[in-house]
């Protein structure tokens, strides 16, 4: 790579050790994840939500493929996307995460996925048709070395969900109340598609809104599922500032809010024609 091209890896991680988290750290995040699993499916569980990045992910497969979903987390694109293919490789570092995918697919009937423990970086897994990795790479500092091995084995579609620059109505009071914004304000979907490109792999970028909706019994609740470690007095505060935000609904209250989201799909074979 010559050195005068932008570095889309390097920014990456600058980014990340820029903005330091304890989550960088496995064993931290783990122990996040063991304590947050179950809020978080109540946040994120509903399909509804990604209904369009579902679609064009749908679109991807075929009923004989094998899917191998990278941080599939409490099955979010797991128990949707399982119906469309043969069978699903569910990896996730979290076995908190897992426990909830594994009561949902007993729930619902699915059995043609395997659950796998695993960090990405020391996972060992075998080639799968589609590789899907959807928000799942916030705490890999590697960018390159992480894509090198998605690459590895994708056997026809690389697929990787990500944020475009997260700035909802919310942010502001998360700011103001907790002292920061966790969420990437970069546009990370580019970094991502610029880190193939210089790979030699040519990547097509999509961008879809989707709708957010959080639903708690209390404004109280809402406020844990956007903070979860804000501390109580932080909460109380923000419940009273998401106030003017909310809507009460049959289940408590409601909040909606759009998000932009961006999509990157990698096509095996889909190579540059001059190296970069």
């Amino acid at each position: 790579m010559s050195d005068s091209l932008f570095d889309f890896a390097a920014v990456w991680a600058g980014r990340m050790w820029r903005h330091p988290s304890e989550r960088l750290d496995p064993a931290k995040d783990r122990a996040f994840w063991q304590e947050y699993a179950e809020r978080y499916d109540e946040r994120a569980g509903d399909t509804a939500a990604i209904a369009q990045t579902l679609a064009i992910i749908g679109g991807l497969l075929h009923p004989d493929d094998t899917l191998l979903d990278v941080g599939a987390g409490t099955g979010r694109f797991t128990l949707p996307l399982g119906a469309r293919v043969r069978h699903v490789t569910a990896l996730d570092q979290s076995s908190a995460m897992l426990h909830v995918l594994r009561r949902k697919a007993y729930a619902r009937g699915i059995t043609n996925i395997t659950l796998l423990e695993a960090d990405w970086q020391d996972a060992v897994v075998e080639p799968h048709d589609v590789v899907l990795a959807a928000w799942s790479l916030y705490r890999l500092v590697d960018l390159r070395a992480t894509l090198e091995k998605m690459v590895t084995v994708t056997r026809r579609a690389l697929v990787i969900v990500s944020g475009v620059g997260s700035s909802p109505p919310h942010r502001s009071l998360i700011e103001a109340i907790c002292g920061k914004w966790t969420e990437s304000l970069d546009p990370n979907h580019l970094l991502i598609a610029g880190t193939l490109w210089q790979m030699g792999l040519l990547a097509d970028v999509r961008v879809v809104s989707e709708t957010r909706e959080i639903v708690g019994s209390t404004p109280y609740v809402v406020a844990q599922l956007l903070a979860p470690d804000a501390s109580p007095d932080a909460l109380d505060a923000l419940e009273e500032g998401l106030l003017p935000l909310l809507q009460r609904c049959e289940n408590g209250w409601r909040y909606a809010y759009s998000q932009m989201v961006g999509i990157v799909v990698w096509f095996s074979g889909s190579t540059l024609s001059v190296s970069v």
